[in-house]
Formats: C-alpha cells, structure tokens, sequence
C-alpha cells in the first residue's frame, strides 16, 4: 500500500501566500530589469525600433573610452578614500561618545547623525557654501585667521575638487559608522576592560587590543555599506560639480545617465551598468577577504 503523500502545513501554504507578492514586486522591478540589461549590453540600441545583437562589442569599446575610465577611477577614488576615511572618524566618534554623560551623548549623537539622514542633493548644496570662492565659509575663515594665501576656488581647482568632494562625502556617512560601533562598545562587557586595565593596559591600549577586535563585525558592516554608498556616487557630485571642472570629477553613474538619455547609447550605458556590477562584488568579495579571520566572542 502507497505511503499518502505527507500534505503541506496549512502555515506553510498561509506564510508562501504573503510572500508572493513580494517575489513578484522583487522579479518584475529587480530580476527582469537586471536581464534586460544584461542583453541589452549586447545590442545596439537608441531606445527606439528594434535592438542590434553586436555581441561583446560595447564591453570592448569600454577599454579604449578615456572618458570611462576616468569616471571609474573618480568613483573608486571617492569611494574608498571617503569610505575608509568615514569608518575610521565614525570608530572614533563612537569611542568618544562613551567618555560623555548618557543625556548629553544622546543629544551628540543625534546631531552627529543627522547629516546620514540629509539626501546627497542638500548635502551637496550646504558644502557649495562652505566651498564657494567669493562667499564661501571656509575662505572667510582662512581670510579671518590670515591664511589668505590658502583661499582659493575649492570647486574649481583641479587640486582641491577631489578632496572637497570627499569631505563632503565624509561628513554625511560617518554617522551611520558612528552609531553601530557605539552599540558594538556598548555591548562589551565591562569585566573584559576592567580585566585589562588591572593587567597595566591604558586607555588606548584598551581600545586598540580589546575594544576594537569585539566589534570587528560591526566595522565589517559599516565599511560595506560606506563603500559601496561611496561607489553609487552621483547626486553630491551633481550638486557640487555637476562634472566640472573640465569634467574632471564625472563619476561612472553619471556617465551611464548621459549616455543612455543624453546620447541614446542605451546598449552601451548597459555595458557599463554590467561592468559597474561586476565592479560592486568585487568589492564585496574584497571586504569579505580583509575581514575573514577568527570572531570573538564573549
């Protein structure tokens, strides 16, 4: 006699029903846009009629395009210096913060937070007026202590737009940092420190041998999601430079935009959405490598 078919739990049926709008949502706005993509990186394509298979044609021309490969290494260049710049003030904002009262590290933490929160746009336009030549904050500053011989047109000069850039990009992501360490600290126990204190360990020996390899998932996290915030680069870019000087500072999805609406090269601004992806795991392959190693417990 046939064994009956075990039947599906009425809680599996009812948990698969509420997902499936979700899988839907996930494969017609995610899933099917990533494949259509991924073929039109092998056509030819206005956006208009019928799309032309050329094959890996678009990805070759990538090689020879000066002008992708300068916004690749402005966006590489604006991701890692700003993302690893971001975790190590973030790290430090956050040990900071246990040296200060509870109220009164509530409301600096707060504050310290909000520019996570301001969309890239608005961040770009406040640093405008910091940066401006005429009227900008930070040259009347210099111009106030005299140091006017340091003023000069930040957004302008070819030597201080990059780094204008990345402090801009530095302020607004250091918070995100700053709050996962400082719950990761608040999570250690305080008889590992006191431990170390009585064995003769300072204050930043404490920090740097104890504190610092507890957290380790934590930074692990903030530097991923700094990195690659840092490698979707476009809005501040926008605001601040709009590409200037001389283009200088065109990150890769700005180039993209400008080609697939600008220039009707769809085909070829897919190619490059393909190479950006490859680019993004690779970065995430990469954090995963510096960040493998034993994980602490206690």
């Amino acid at each position: 006699m046939r064994e009956k078919a075990k039947r599906i739990p009425k809680s599996m049926l009812i948990g698969w029903a509420f997902l499936l709008p979700s899988i839907l949502l996930y494969v017609v706005f995610m899933i099917y846009p990533l494949l259509r993509t991924f073929y039109l990186s092998l056509t030819s394509w206005s956006g208009f009629g019928e799309a032309e298979y050329i094959g890996f044609s678009n990805f070759l021309s990538l090689f020879t395009d000066t002008m992708f490969l300068r916004a690749l290494k402005n966006t590489l260049y604006f991701a890692v210096v700003s993302g690893i710049l971001s975790v190590l003030a973030g790290i430090l904002m956050a040990w900071l913060n246990l040296f200060i009262r509870r109220l009164e590290g509530q409301v600096t933490r707060t504050i310290l937070f909000v520019p996570n929160m301001i969309a890239p746009t608005i961040t770009g336009l406040l640093f405008m007026f910091i940066f401006t030549e005429d009227i900008g904050l930070l040259n009347n500053i210099l111009r106030a202590v005299g140091l006017d011989r340091l003023a000069t047109a930040w957004l302008v000069n070819p030597k201080t737009v990059g780094p204008s850039i990345v402090a801009a990009q530095i302020w607004r992501q250091f918070g995100l940092t700053m709050i996962l360490c400082f719950a990761g600290f608040q999570g250690i126990p305080a008889g590992l420190i006191e431990a170390a204190r009585i064995d003769g360990a300072g204050v930043f020996k404490v920090f740097t041998r104890v504190m610092l390899p507890l957290i380790k998932p934590q930074i692990e996290l903030a530097t991923m999601f700094t990195l690659l915030g840092g490698l979707k680069i476009y809005d501040s870019v926008v605001s601040l430079t709009g590409g200037g000087p001389a283009r200088q500072t065109v990150v890769l999805p700005m180039y993209i935009i400008e080609n697939a609406f600008t220039y009707s090269k769809f085909g070829y601004a897919s190619a490059m959405c393909v190479a950006f992806l490859f680019i993004v795991l690779v970065f995430i392959i990469l954090l995963r490598f510096v960040f493998r190693g034993e994980n602490y417990e206690y």
